[in-house]
This record gives structure tokens, C-alpha cells and sequence, in this order.
């Protein structure tokens, strides 16, 4: 019997530990596709593309176009506003990703950020780094201090125990507030977006990327937020307009802010976030552990064993094409979890 046929953008391995004999894969014949070419017979023939691998020189959504037959896409990362598009959803194609995988590291990337903010840790690493002795300075807690998180799902959900944890108070922001309690002094709606900003210490986003969100803190945004609060973005440079962003720590409005995401990446060497002293930036790294690396191959494999069996109705990380694309409703100010 002929194994079926999965894309892939570059090899599976070159970001996962993964067995020529491990589990489902072995039941499925994975090609590697790097240039698209016409007449392809993987593009033509294969029903499963596997996306978000390494450093890949062609897109999910150009091989996607590319596939007639295509029924699943799963991406790798959590991330899939770069892969969907109004083709994708008018074909009825079953997209999941790896969302759930990279929660734990997300949530401990965003609580290190407050406290290396709090406490100016960088400022006083990179002094030591020149060789000098910055000296003491009062810095901040946690302890006591209020947390925003736009984009209450599963980053949201882990941070807040967190930092719950830490004695902090947590506030959390999605597009329902119905449904599963959310460990959260108080969630709020998307209208409630400014009362959240104002009322917060650290404000960490998580939402995720789609036509509601794009922009969703310009100015009038970073206007309303605490003075002296800090911001952090873990989930996409897009949400922020980064020139009010720049203006926002110029003017001590805000008293910094660390991001591991921007609108492009790799942010141009002459971008003028880079010359922000109270503005650190790390290369889109939040999710990078050999953990979450792990989770996302055993989601990927979890899945696959679903959809070869038919069951495709018990698949997980499932997402909703028509409502990341804004396609399903008006638009409203916020709508959408990254995870």
C-alpha cells in the first residue's frame, strides 16, 4: 500500500529530534520541497504539508497554492498568520499548529522580562561587560505589582499561574470572557482593552496576529497605559506601532519594554529601536527551548496518527481559518489568543 504523501519545506530534523523510525512518521513518506517547480508529483499527489521548519526558502502558503490536494496543513510553530489566506479557507483545508507546545517557555520568557525591567538588569549586565562597576540603584518587584495580559489562551493562562505565584495581581484580556475559569483576578472584553492599560504595571501581549489585531497598541494605546509601566510583546511586532512605541520610552512615558518579536524580522540595523537604551530585543526566541521543540514534534505526531485513522474530528490546536483571516464577523478592536 502506497504510504501518503507529506510536504515538508526543509527536513523535519533540521529543527527536531527525529528517528527514521519514531512513531507515525514511519507511516507516511515525507518530501522535502525547497523550490517550487511545475509538474512537481509530491505538490500534486501529497494531502499533508507540514510548514514552520528551520529556515525555509519557500512559503507554506506558496506550496499550499501549489497542491491540489491538499487537506491538512500543520504548522510546526504557533504562528500561522504568514500561511493563511481567503483560498485556504474557501477550500475547506484542515489547518492545526503547534501553539500548545511553546506555552511553558513563552510564559517564562515574559516573567524573566518583568524581572530583568524591574530591576534594570541588562542595563547593568552590559555595563559589566565594559568592564564597569554601574552601581547601586533602586530597582522594582513583582511582588504586589499588577499584570495585563492581552491574549488570554495558553501563554496567558501560564504565565498568570506564574506570576500568581510571585504575588502578583493578574488581569487578563480575550475576546470571551465566558467559558473555563481562567486563573485571573479579572478578565476582561475587548472593549475593556484601555481600562486594562491603564490600570497595569506590566503589560505582556499574547495575542494573536489577524486582521483585528494588526496595530491593535498605537498611541492612543501607549497614551492611556500606567506611566513608569512596562510593556512586553512575545507574540507579534505587527500588534505594536513601533514608531509611537519608540516615542512612548523616549518621553519616559513608559519606563521600558522588551520584545522579542518586530514587524520585520530581522530588524534593519538602522532601525531606530535599537538605539533605545530602555528597550531590549531578543531575535524571536521566547518559544526556543529543546522542550517546546519536543511538545511540538509529539503534537505533530499526535495528529497525524489521528488523521490517518480517519478521525480528524479528535485532531488538536485546531485553527479557525476564517476567524484568524476576520472573515467570519466585523472586526472588532480585539479579537484572538496566540495560544
Amino acid at each position: 500500500m502506497t504510504k501518503p504523501l507529506v510536504v515538508l519545506p526543509r527536513p523535519l530534523e533540521d529543527d527536531f529530534d527525529v528517528s527514521d523510525d519514531a512513531g507515525p512518521l514511519k507511516d507516511v513518506e515525507l518530501t522535502v520541497i525547497e523550490t517550487i517547480e511545475p509538474g512537481n508529483s509530491a505538490l500534486l499527489q501529497a494531502e499533508i504539508l507540514v510548514n514552520g521548519i528551520g529556515d525555509q526558502k519557500v512559503s507554506g502558503a506558496r506550496l499550499a497554492s501549489a497542491m491540489p490536494r491538499l487537506r491538512w496543513i500543520h504548522s510546526m510553530t504557533a504562528g500561522v498568520d504568514g500561511l493563511l489566506s481567503g483560498s485556504l479557507a474557501e477550500r475547506g483545508i484542515l489547518v492545526t499548529n503547534g501553539a500548545s507546545a511553546y506555552a511553558p517557555a513563552i510564559a517564562e520568557y515574559a516573567f524573566a522580562a518583568m524581572t530583568l525591567l524591574a530591576r534594570d538588569l541588562p542595563g547593568h549586565l552590559v555595563a559589566g561587560r565594559r568592564g564597569e562597576w554601574s552601581g547601586h540603584q533602586l530597582g522594582g518587584e513583582l511582588f504586589g505589582k499588577r499584570l495585563g495580559i492581552v491574549g488570554f489562551g495558553g501563554i496567558g493562562r501560564s504565565l498568570a499561574r506564574i506570576c500568581i505565584g510571585a504575588g502578583m495581581s493578574v488581569w487578563g484580556l480575550r475576546r470571551t470572557t465566558s467559558g473555563e475559569p481562567a486563573p485571573a483576578e479579572r478578565l476582561l472584553g475587548p472593549e475593556q482593552l484601555h481600562e486594562l492599560l491603564a490600570a497595569c504595571d506590566f503589560v505582556v501581549l499574547a495575542a494573536s496576529l489577524n486582521p483585528s489585531s494588526r496595530g491593535l497598541i498605537g498611541r492612543a494605546e501607549l497614551e492611556v497605559m500606567k506611566p513608569g509601566a512596562f510593556l512586553i510583546n512575545v507574540s507579534r511586532g505587527a500588534l505594536v506601532d513601533e514608531p509611537a512605541l519608540a516615542e512612548a520610552l523616549r518621553s519616559d512615558r513608559l519606563a521600558g519594554a522588551m520584545i522579542d518579536v518586530t514587524t520585520v524580522e530581522p530588524l534593519p540595523a538602522d532601525s531606530q529601536l535599537w538605539k533605545l537604551p530602555n528597550l531590549w530585543i531578543t531575535p524571536h526566541l521566547a518559544g526556543g527551548t529543546r522542550e517546546s521543540r519536543n511538545r511540538a514534534l509529539a503534537v505533530l505526531e499526535q495528529n497525524l496518527t489521528l488523521y490517518l485513522a480517519g478521525r480528524h474530528d479528535e485532531m488538536t490546536n485546531v485553527v479557525d481559518v476564517a476567524h484568524e483571516l476576520g472573515l467570519d464577523a466585523a472586526h472588532e478592536p480585539f479579537k484572538g489568543d496566540r495560544c
